[in-house]
């Protein structure tokens, strides 16, 4: 490498570290972001000046991989979410909208039911009621730089909803989709509530938005959103896997199956232990926090990175047992009715695994 490239892969360095460990310690607004582009941009120009006055300096190539090195740590640390809606690809500067409210109903006297449900841009809330009747209320808002651009934008959405009973699982299928990526004119918020006494088998895509599932007892339960917030409050399935990104999960569930992931955020999981079940929690730079009834045994394995992993649970034996990284299993693992795995992973954050006596 010659001198020149080693003083830029430098100042590439040098600005890649001291991002990263700058940037990952603050949740930035947009507003926020967009001085710490502002700084980087008068970073360039400076390079550019002191390569015209100075030449055989090279203090503006040390400038300019400092530039590079801070892009890519806020890149690391924030997410693409940050940098499209600088960039308008959520829509939000569009003036005009068209909104719809579009209801989806109908009879599920089925033992099983199977929902696939693809939004855009907006949040998902699905629950349970008392009912043999599903229901699905949308509310979509299409936008566009006229009226009559959004009001075609919100007419060319599909919009319906297939249903399929021939054999013993009614599935139902609704998927919004826009061939359009950098300004998406569309923003969906979808209420979904199914039948209590049904099996529930679950499909749910989103980006930009949160999900929330309720009271709901599923065979298999797969939700992915990106940039929102995945929450479980009471659900128990065969397998569950959800993901997200740059947003917190947390809730109560359970499974025999289940895979949860994130970057950037927490996660704290509550497990009834009631049944047995292999749970996989994985996220960086933010913290995972499991609590586990008291009644079950439990085999874990969790490690970090520049944090402590503690296992508040009576009776542990360990493989391994360092700050940052342990294995082990309680006393009886092998003997117990109900056994509850757990494997995490995460960096530069605490793990913590407990048990609770109410969660039995």
């Amino acid at each position: 490498m010659s001198n020149g490239g080693a003083i830029g892969f430098g100042g590439f360095l040098l600005g890649l570290g001291a991002g990263y460990l700058v940037f990952r310690e603050l949740n930035l607004a947009i507003n926020s972001v967009a001085w710490v582009l502002v700084i980087i941009g008068a970073t360039i120009i400076l390079s550019a000046i002191l390569r015209a006055a100075s030449p055989g300096l090279g203090l503006h190539r040390v400038l300019g991989g400092l530039a590079g090195g801070l892009v890519f740590a806020l890149f690391l640390t924030q997410g693409i979410g940050f940098f499209t809606s600088i960039a308008g690809i959520n829509n939000g500067y569009m003036p005009y909208k068209s909104t719809e409210v579009k209801t989806y109903t109908g009879a599920s006297p089925m033992d099983s039911v199977y929902l696939r449900l693809g939004s855009i841009n907006g949040q998902i809330t699905l629950s349970t009621w008392d009912k043999e009747e599903y229901s699905i209320v949308a509310t979509i808002d299409a936008r566009g730089f006229t009226q009559k651009e959004a009001d075609d934008n919100l007419a060319a959405l599909n919009k319906e909803l297939t249903k399929d009973e021939t054999g013993a699982q009614q599935k139902l299928t609704l998927l919004y989709s826009s061939a359009t990526f950098v300004n998406n004119p569309y923003q969906i918020s979808v209420e979904v509530k199914l039948p209590a006494g049904a099996k529930l088998d679950l499909d749910l895509t989103s980006s930009n938005g949160g999900v929330t599932i309720s009271d709901v007892d599923g065979g298999s339960i797969v939700v992915h959103t990106s940039n929102g917030s995945l929450h479980l409050d009471d659900v128990k399935a065969d397998t569950l896997r959800g993901s997200t990104s740059n947003s917190a999960i947390s809730g109560t569930a359970e499974a025999s199956t289940c895979t949860l992931t994130t970057s950037n955020s927490a996660i704290t999981l509550d497990i009834p232990s009631t049944i047995s079940g292999t749970y996989t929690l994985e996220t960086s730079n933010a913290r995972v926090d499991v609590t586990g009834g008291s009644s079950a045994g439990y085999k874990l394995d969790a490690s970090t990175s520049n944090a402590d992993v503690t296992f508040d649970i009576p009776n542990m034996t360990y493989t391994r047992n360092t700050r940052t990284s342990k294995a082990g299993q309680t006393v009886g693992f092998d003997a117990a009715q109900i056994k509850i795995t757990v494997n995490i992973g995460t960096s530069n954050a605490d793990v913590t695994v407990d048990r609770n006596v109410s969660l039995i």
